[in-house]
């Protein structure tokens, strides 16, 4: 990809990297109008974005398959019409029942997507040794992430008080929660990092200092 020729290919970018810019005011200065623009120009492009797709969406698989034929297409029409009423305050009552429907469905769909992949699937991992001919790398994370597990399950015992024979382990699962966490913050700062040597090269980029 080169630098753009044409110009609304200039404009584009011209355009991104000055919002950039008003964006990175704020950290970078303190809040101003400009940064206030862009905030304003990014929340009111994504509205305009959720609600084209969303129409499009209802379209594609709701009207056209009730306009095909499916007369049952029209159970899910009806109850995403009931769910505006909230804003009638007489009626405000019936959009309790397609709400009702939209979050019950969304916990069960919730929880048939968490079981298996959160709890199942890391207990799994946890259990499961190397395999064969691994190196003591693979056998020293295993034994870590094993015994780590249990300690920091250990720490959450609010049922009990933390002494006697829990006194040391619930102290090592406390270490072991403020290691992890380091960790993800660690590697938070480094995607962080990475994000803005991304701008920066962009910034790089438009100014013609390096190819695209």
């Amino acid at each position: 990809m080169g630098y753009p020729t044409t110009m609304d290919g200039i404009l584009g970018i011209w355009t991104a990297l000055a919002l950039m810019l008003f964006v990175y005011s704020y950290p970078l200065y303190k809040e101003n109008q400009l940064f206030r623009f862009a905030e304003h120009f990014f929340i009111g492009l994504s509205l305009a974005i959720a609600a084209i797709t969303g129409i499009q969406t209802t379209i594609r698989l709701a009207i056209n398959p009730l306009m095909a034929g499916k007369v049952h297409y029209i159970i899910p029409i009806l109850l995403g019409f009931m769910m505006y009423l909230i804003l009638h305050r007489d009626y405000r009552w019936v959009s309790r029942y397609p709400i009702a429907i939209l979050v019950g469905s969304s916990i069960g769909l919730g929880m048939r997507g968490t079981i298996i992949p959160n709890i199942l699937s890391q207990i799994i991992a946890t259990i499961t040794p190397p395999k064969p001919g691994a190196d003591a790398t693979a056998w020293f994370n295993f034994v870590y992430i094993g015994i780590g597990t249990i300690l920091a399950v250990m720490y959450f015992l609010l049922t009990f008080e933390h002494k006697g024979p829990l006194l040391y382990p619930t102290r090592l699962g406390r270490w072991v929660i403020m290691i992890g966490l380091g960790a993800y913050f660690g590697n938070t700062v480094l995607f962080r990092m990475a994000m803005l040597s991304g701008r920066a090269q962009f910034l790089l980029q438009v100014l013609g200092l390096v190819p695209f």
